[in-house]
Order: structure tokens, then C-alpha cells, then sequence
């Protein structure tokens, strides 16, 4: 039995790049993001000290990995890390251990 994989990569914006700038990539990235396969889930967070931390989550690290290569070739992948601070970002790969889920309801 393979794992879910949690793929966490935190990393902060180059000066001089606004949330605008970052929210341009968004669309373009979650779009590449779903024609992979093995993509579950994506968000995309930030702490008070402007760390922004990418979690995606895989069906395997196969996949993880595989989405990994495709990402940095790819125009999506070119366009966010042109705007990250290359000596801040950190990445992970990570097999789900245990997991619950909640009961969402619609508001």
C-alpha cells in the first residue's frame, strides 16, 4: 500500500514583489497542478513573517516526485520561482502517517 505525500515547500517573495505579483502565478500553477496525475489538494498560506508555505497534497511519492521535474520545466513553475527569494525556499516530501477529516458543512 502506497502512502498519501505531503509535498511542503515555504519560501518568501523577492523584494520589490508584490501580493499581486503572487496571486498572477496562482491560477496558472493550480492549473498545472491538476493535469498531473496523482494531484489530490493545494493551498497556499502565510505566516506573520511573510513565509509562504505551498502544501500539496499527492496520491504517492511517485507521483510527488514525477510533479516535482514537470514543475520546474514548466511555464507555471518558471513563472512562480521567478518571483521567490531562491535562498529562502525549502522543499519536502513527507508520507501521511495518519489522517482524519471533518465534516465540512456549506455556509
Amino acid at each position: 500500500m502506497q502512502n498519501t505525500v505531503i509535498e511542503m515547500v515555504s519560501y518568501k517573495l523577492k523584494a520589490g514583489v508584490s501580493r499581486q505579483d503572487l496571486e498572477a502565478t496562482q491560477e496558472q500553477v493550480n492549473r498545472f497542478l491538476q493535469t498531473l496525475e496523482g494531484f489530490m489538494y493545494r493551498s497556499v498560506a502565510e505566516n506573520e513573517s511573510g513565509v509562504l508555505y505551498d502544501v500539496v497534497y499527492w496520491q504517492d511519492m511517485a507521483s510527488a516526485k514525477a510533479a516535482d521535474e514537470a514543475f520546474m520545466t514548466h511555464a507555471a513553475g518558471k513563472a512562480l520561482m521567478a518571483i521567490a527569494d531562491e535562498q529562502s525556499v525549502s522543499m519536502s516530501h513527507m508520507e501521511v502517517l495518519s489522517q482524519a477529516q471533518g465534516q465540512c458543512s456549506a455556509s
